[in-house]
């Protein structure tokens, strides 16, 4: 799955509403379905990654900690 920028008008596969050309959205690339900000599966997949996000910067931080503390 992506976030995207709706390249053309469409329609959420979730709740149905409709997705203006320009609009941030996530597209589904093995079904070829398209969700709006609002649907569930958005919200789902953007906190799935802001909590990957976070928790590669946390395990950045502790790698950057250890190195400085063991001199390598």
């Amino acid at each position: 799955m992506n976030f995207i920028n709706a390249k053309f008008k469409s329609k959420c596969a979730e709740t149905g509403r409709a997705i203006e050309k320009g609009e941030n959205c996530l597209y589904d690339r093995v079904n070829k379905k398209v969700y709006c900000r609002s649907s569930k599966k958005f919200q789902a997949e953007q906190e799935t990654e802001n909590t990957s996000s976070f928790i590669e910067s946390q395990e950045n931080a502790y790698f950057d900690n250890f190195c400085q503390a063991n001199n390598i």
